[in-house]
């Protein structure tokens, strides 16, 4: 999309009225950064700020606990199984192990971590640059680390790396306009995570609930497999298995990938619920009477799993329907090669659009959510009625900073794994001639740099989100607390900061 501003004389005619001539100077409006000596500032969404919410889709909180406690339960028998059965001890004495290997994990996640605040301290001193090094670093490591893989032989990893390259070539020269705009969104988010650390701190309290829910519904999904497994009565014969019912076993398993989709959901809302809360608070109680008070993101963290827990809730469940459905036709896809896996095939296509929309719109909505207790249906509602008609959408469009922050989390997940596919080599780890366990040695490294680095730019990205809705909702907020970022928004497009 071109870059260039419109020009003045094109401005709708009630932006150059006296209702819209407080905003053509942030600095000499009611919106304004308060001078000492003077009253407080006003802001809309101050005044309508719920700070007493009730408890909204209150359905969806029993319908989750009550779906925890049948998850409890099998959770119970899948774990007593592999204790029975000593399972767990097999299959860890079956993987090499060994010190070398947990110090390479202990040293990866480390890195990661370092490497992502780092990230972040680069996000609030050097925007604009961290963007064009962002893009063109990438471009460049992508390229290396296939041509390392190449050397090594490790041809899939090569043919991998060799796309990730050649995708951010092409993108690289179509955002370059964009990088303007987004180093000003970027400095203004990450200036208030400086002085709200709370939601860093949020984000890896989320990651140790992820990772503590991962482990467990493994662990669970195993034992509980090979307990309804051997009660279907299975035998095997001249190299053909029959089974009496199998009936129990899918529907427990189904139900099983359900409750690790919708509890995953759950948790990482919470985070996003929160963080947004605390931009919010900035953005509209940032210099009011009500003030945004000493401990934000608590505040906010309350408010998430209490009074908006349903509404979490509820958007979680449909993303959970949504996944669970389309894992189960990917599953069909895979195992039947006619017209039904097909068709299925086509559905799970299908499902995947549909759920990155719920998704992508989701993340919009809990804004309303964080600031006003809303439910989730009206939330939605009014969310999608807001950013429509105020223009918000061209906006959203245009926001390079996603982009970015999706290639700042790959390429610490990148450099994390070459790390580890050098360790490997250097120390001879007793698996370095396996092409199949160094791949998924690599694989792991890369995701725990890439999970260390998804902490950090998702509280970014709540940011962001935040101050798309904050713009929606009051203009005049965002141009008292963040004028220069207005003003960009002011010049780019004039539609969205004119009154209502």
């Amino acid at each position: 999309m071109s870059q260039h501003y419109p020009p003045q004389q094109f401005y709708p005619p009630t932006y150059t009225q006296v209702q819209d001539a407080e905003y053509a100077n942030p600095y000499a409006n009611p919106y304004a950064q308060n001078p000492y000596n003077q009253g407080p500032v006003h802001s809309v969404v101050a005044e309508k700020w719920n700070t007493k919410p009730s408890y909204q889709d209150l359905w969806a909180v029993i319908l989750f606990l009550v779906h925890l406690v049948a998850f409890g339960v099998f959770s119970y028998i899948g774990l007593k199984e592999l204790i029975s059965k000593k399972e767990l001890d097999s299959s860890i004495s079956n993987l090499h192990l060994d010190s070398k290997a947990i110090a390479l994990l202990a040293i990866v996640i480390f890195m990661g971590f370092i490497l992502s605040l780092i990230y972040m301290l680069l996000m609030q001193r050097f925007p604009k640059p961290l963007i064009t090094v962002t893009l063109y670093l990438s471009i460049a490591i992508y390229f290396i680390t296939a041509a390392v893989y190449a050397y090594y032989k490790q041809y899939t990893l090569t043919i991998i790396f060799g796309i990730f390259g050649l995708i951010y070539l092409i993108c690289a020269f179509s955002w370059r306009d964009r990088i303007p705009f987004a180093a000003v969104m970027l400095e203004t988010v990450a200036s208030i995570t400086k002085k709200y650390y709370g939601t860093i701190v949020m984000g890896f309290v989320g990651l140790v609930l992820q990772v503590g829910w991962l482990i467990l519904w493994v662990m669970s999904l195993v034992g509980t497999y090979r307990v309804f497994y051997d009660k279907a009565n299975c035998s095997t014969i001249n190299g053909q298995t029959t089974c009496q019912n199998l009936t129990p076993l899918y529907i427990v398993m189904i139900y099983m990938l359900f409750s690790f989709y919708w509890t995953s959901q759950v948790i990482r809302t919470i985070v996003h619920v929160t963080n947004s809360g605390v931009y919010a608070a900035y953005y509209f109680l940032e210099g009011t009477p009500q003030g945004t008070g000493s401990t934000p993101s608590i505040s906010s963290l309350k408010r998430a799993c209490t009074t908006s827990f349903g509404s979490i809730c509820f958007g979680s469940l449909i993303l959970a329907l949504l996944d669970t459905i389309k894992a189960i036709f990917r599953i069909v896809a895979s195992n039947d090669e006619g017209i039904c896996g097909f068709c299925a095939a086509c559905f799970a296509c299908l499902l995947a659009w549909i759920e990155s929309l719920v998704e992508y719109f989701n993340h919009y909505a809990y804004v309303e959510v964080a600031i006003y207790g809303k439910s989730y249906l009206r939330a939605a509602k009014d969310t999608w009625a807001l950013i429509k008609d105020r223009g918000v959408e061209a906006i959203i469009n245009d926001n390079l900073v996603g982009n970015v922050l999706v290639m700042g989390s790959i390429l610490i997940g990148v450099i994390c794994g070459l790390f580890a596919f050098g360790y490997i080599k250097l120390l001879h780890l007793p698996f370095e001639d396996n092409g199949l366990e160094v791949f998924l040695f690599v694989v792991v490294c890369f995701l725990l740099g890439l999970t260390m680095a998804i902490v950090v730019t998702d509280a970014i990205d709540s940011g962001i989100t935040t101050t798309f809705v904050a713009l929606a909702e009051d203009p005049g907020a965002l141009a008292r607390t963040k004028p220069q970022l207005f003003e960009k928004f002011r010049q780019r497009w004039p539609r969205v900061v004119q009154g209502i």
